[in-house]
């Protein structure tokens, strides 16, 4: 009988300890819920486990906006960067010496010594070569601008005796 009681008390005793291991896991499960979003490492927000997943898509899909995770609780916002806008853009533009548009809309090209030296002119509309002008051997040309697929931005290399001169764009309009 004293075998019967002591091994049911050892069984109370690892019954009682269990529960208490699991309702601290339970504690430590609703703590591990929420979720700390931090920006430039300072604590932003704290979410829910049902605000969480609203968001959770962003860090399996790695958007712009992203969430990455840095802890088991804690996660970094990374906003998308600011792109330059097209005006932006145009302001660090510096207009070609030799080649240009004229008052008219039509590409101008303006070369010094060609009598002595040999040109070669490249015109591209992306990655498309457009036009390949070679052995230019006057100082003023005018090309219309109904020679062009569209108005825009073209890009142009220019080469000097088989040396480039210069890499370019210019805009019709």
């Amino acid at each position: 009988m004293k075998q019967f009681s002591f091994i049911l008390i050892c069984l109370l005793g690892l019954f009682n300890l269990a529960l208490g291991q699991k309702s601290k896991s339970n504690k430590t499960n609703k703590a591990e819920i929420s979720q700390r979003i931090f920006i430039k490492n300072k604590l932003y927000k704290e979410l829910s486990a049902s605000e969480y997943k609203k968001f959770k898509d962003s860090i399996f899909a790695n958007t712009k906006d992203t969430l990455t995770r840095i802890g088991k609780r804690t996660l970094q916002f990374s906003p998308a960067p600011i792109a330059p806008t097209s005006v932006q853009a145009q302001e660090n533009w510096i207009p070609s010496m030799y080649v240009f548009t004229n008052a008219k809309g039509n590409l101008t090209i303006q070369l010094p010594n060609t009598n002595t030296k040999r040109y070669s002119l490249f015109i591209y509309d992306g990655k498309l070569l457009l036009h390949n002008i070679t052995n230019l051997q006057e100082d003023y040309w005018v090309i219309e601008k109904s020679n062009f697929y569209h108005s825009g931005w073209y890009n142009f290399e220019l080469y000097c005796n088989g040396e480039l001169l210069e890499r370019n764009k210019f805009l019709l309009h």
